[in-house]
């Protein structure tokens, strides 16, 4: 690790920071929070699982988190 660091200033880096990363764009928008909201209100039993199964591209434990803490 610290070769790596080494050999990084020696060809020119300046800073100690990382390098900002490109990341794919979030699928969690207003938008998809409201349609799990309105998920919810046509079936006030649902489960986790059943929600999961509607909203494949993201986790159970983010659903879980836009159900009951938002």
């Amino acid at each position: 690790m610290v070769r790596k660091w080494v050999r990084a200033f020696k060809d020119g880096r300046t800073n100690i920071h990382d390098e900002e990363r490109r990341w794919r764009p979030s699928v969690i928008t207003d938008d998809f929070i409201q349609k799990v909201g309105s998920k919810v209100k046509e079936n006030r039993r649902f489960t986790i699982s059943s929600l999961s199964e509607e909203f494949p591209v993201v986790s159970r434990s983010f659903l879980h988190e836009i159900v009951f803490e938002r």
